[in-house]
């Protein structure tokens, strides 16, 4: 076929295939279709509020009851495929089927809780019933994950049905259907495990607390507390933009939430003062992906978490602090270093209010904030902390004509919530089958000897293995999917080989997975963010890994100086936040290559890159035997770069 004959533009075959098996378009349906939706969204709020606050309900029927008013929204916002951009009769079809296979399992849940592994039998409609949630999760994980964790589990699948006929370490003894679909759907080693159970008793509620207070302002005083903190300073946009994200991730604990609720405001300021597009984009998502990891909220991840290490959810909020701080510690002094050196310009005037007009123009969102903080601390369930903030801002709304949710207001959160909860739903429940899948064939210490192997039973190689395996998963993967298959596939292999603390692990594997929402080329937050920006988000991706450089260095650092976990005492904790704080600082030095308005050498971008990684040693004197150096050095190229800025008017 000559060139001529191919339409320019045109997507070729492949392309064409694989979208029409890859992740589908997200839609709002109007008329009846949007009226189930809200009634099934709100019924979701008011049961699962419920659960919370007053109710006890086991694992299962937790998360039975979540799947009965979750799942069939899903498909109902979801359509077949990309190119597909209104429901079709599948669609209804799919959500009758997921109403009625939840149902089965919340009218049930009487004989499964009294489930014997072993002794009870399964009976034709459980294998029925069981076969179909196992295809409806998988199917929405295509919809809304995408390709990559729906082929992971499809091939764990091949090696259910064929591992038994492999030779070697990796044979396994043969699974009969029934014990499948038993552990896929009727204990908690499948479907309706841990990653599901957090989503459904601590995720929701604090999305759904994140949604409301958005409702009630919340956002507003974001920024405004943002501007006047920072607005004013060089670059003062960029930084007030990770000011803003970096509260509301405290709330929304969700990238891609945060892009879409602080972007419309930050980005055009920054583009208006002279940052491209790209890089406003890029800092927009780099800051926004911090709020995977930014107390007290942290995402779903840090729920799951909770449930995985019996550590309770208040105290990680507590160790994963410091690390978060220097997180963006490193974003700003990136966005710093630039600033200064293209003299970028401020905030408008007009656009800062002062701390004390923003305050008292939105002080009911203060209560809110005050509730949750003071629950957690009080050492509440992460449920009922959730709930409890969720009446709070509610009832605090009130306080103010302009701030109240009304009827409306409340309907419209709700559904806002169960429509961005699609692809968290397609990502745990799909998880949850992949774990079975681990957990009956025994791959996770199949693996993890494998690993142990390529590393040659070394420490530093395997944890650079890690850290890889991660990436590319992120690569493919939202976060809350990488880091299941993180702690099923890597984390024993830490734990048990290296004697690496638990909490120290998961932490490792909590931060890599985070950033899978920047790292192309699925990148979430660089998607939305390149929406707003109107720029490639495969370049927003690169460059917010960039920004990003903190994320990939602090989970090493604190692997060797666990005193930025808070573990320990003061003088480690203090002495470990500060030199890793320092350490982040001095790679950010080494990666932009400039001091001031002059280029660094590459020597001095190698001193600096080198005394980063000397501080992640554990020898207190070495570490701060380079801090001195670094500091030093960047003083005397401070002082150099502004004598040569002074000189260059006078030779002009």
């Amino acid at each position: 076929m000559d060139q001529a004959s191919v339409p320019a533009g045109r997507p070729s075959g492949f392309k064409k295939f694989l979208d029409a098996i890859g992740e589908s378009e997200r839609v709002r349906p109007t008329g009846l279709t949007a009226a189930v939706i809200a009634a099934l969204s709100v019924a979701a709020a008011l049961v699962i509020t419920y659960l919370a606050l007053f109710g006890i309900a086991t694992e299962h029927l937790q998360g039975s009851y979540f799947l009965l008013f979750l799942l069939p929204t899903a498909f109902l916002t979801t359509t077949i495929s990309k190119s597909v951009m209104r429901l079709s009769p599948v669609e209804f079809l799919l959500a009758a089927a997921s109403l009625a296979v939840s149902l089965w399992f919340v009218l049930n849940e009487d004989r499964y809780a009294d489930w014997i592994s072993g002794v009870s039998e399964m009976t034709a409609a459980d294998i029925v019933a069981g076969t179909l949630l196992v295809a409806l999760s998988i199917e929405l994980c295509r919809r809304t994950v995408g390709l990559g964790l729906t082929v992971i589990v499809f091939l764990l699948f091949a090696y259910v049905v064929f591992g038994g006929l492999l030779q070697g370490s990796f044979r396994h003894d043969g699974i009969a259907y029934p014990y499948f679909i038993e552990m896929q759907t009727v204990t908690t080693d499948g479907v309706f495990g841990s990653p599901l159970y957090a989503t459904a008793s601590y995720a929701f509620l604090f999305v759904l607390f994140g949604n409301f207070f958005m409702a009630a302002g919340g956002g507003q005083l974001f920024f405004d507390v943002a501007a006047a903190a920072t607005g004013r300073l060089t670059g003062g946009p960029a930084k007030a933009c990770i000011t803003s994200s970096a509260l509301y991730g405290m709330i929304s604990g969700s990238p891609v939430a945060d892009v879409a609720t602080t972007g419309p405001i930050s980005i055009p300021i920054m583009r208006r003062i002279g940052i491209s597009a790209e890089r406003a984009g890029a800092i927009e998502a780099a800051a926004s992906t911090g709020g995977g990891i930014l107390p007290p909220v942290m995402g779903a991840v840090a729920f799951i978490m909770a449930d995985f290490t019996g550590i309770p959810y208040h105290l990680i909020a507590l160790y994963a602090t410091l690390p978060c701080i220097a997180y963006y510690v490193g974003i700003y002094a990136l966005v710093h270093f630039e600033a200064v050196r293209l003299d970028l310009g401020r905030v408008p005037e007009s656009e800062i209010v002062g701390l004390k007009v923003a305050f008292a123009r939105n002080w009911p969102s203060v209560v809110p904030i005050a509730t949750l903080l003071w629950l957690l601390v009080a050492g509440y369930s992460a449920a009922y902390v959730a709930a409890g903030s969720t009446v709070a801002v509610l009832v605090s709304s009130w306080a103010k004509r302009s701030t109240a949710i009304g009827p409306r207001a409340f309907v419209d959160a709700c559904v806002e919530t169960c429509q961005s909860m699609a692809p968290l739903i397609g990502a745990v429940a799909t998880a949850g089958v992949i774990i079975g899948c681990i957990e009956m064939t025994g791959l996770s210490g199949k693996f993890t000897l494998l690993l142990f192997e390529l590393s040659g039973g070394l420490l530093i190689p395997t944890l650079i293995l890690t850290a890889v395996v991660l990436i590319l998963l992120g690569m493919g993967m939202p976060t809350t999917a990488v880091y299941i298959m993180g702690i099923a596939l890597l984390a024993p292999m830490l734990i048990t080989k290296f004697q690496i603390p638990l909490l120290v692990t998961h932490m490792f594997i909590l931060f890599f997975a985070c950033m899978s929402a920047i790292t192309p080329p699925v990148a979430v937050a660089a998607f939305a963010a390149g929406m707003i920006a109107k720029a490639n988000p495969m370049r927003i991706g690169l460059l917010a890994c960039q920004l990003s450089v903190g994320g990939f260095l602090i989970p090493f650092f604190f692997l060797f100086n666990r005193g930025i976990l808070v573990q320990g005492d003061a003088w480690d904790v203090v002495s470990d936040s500060s030199v890793g704080m320092i350490m982040v600082i001095a790679a950010s030095v080494a990666l932009y290559g400039w001091v001031h308005r002059s280029r660094m050498s590459w020597l001095s971008r190698a001193a600096f890159a080198a005394a980063a990684l000397g501080m992640m040693y554990p020898s207190r004197p070495l570490q701060w035997a380079l801090v001195a150096a670094a500091v030093g050095t960047m003083a005397l190229l401070r002082k150099r770069a502004k004598r040569q800025a002074g000189r260059a008017p006078a030779a002009a």
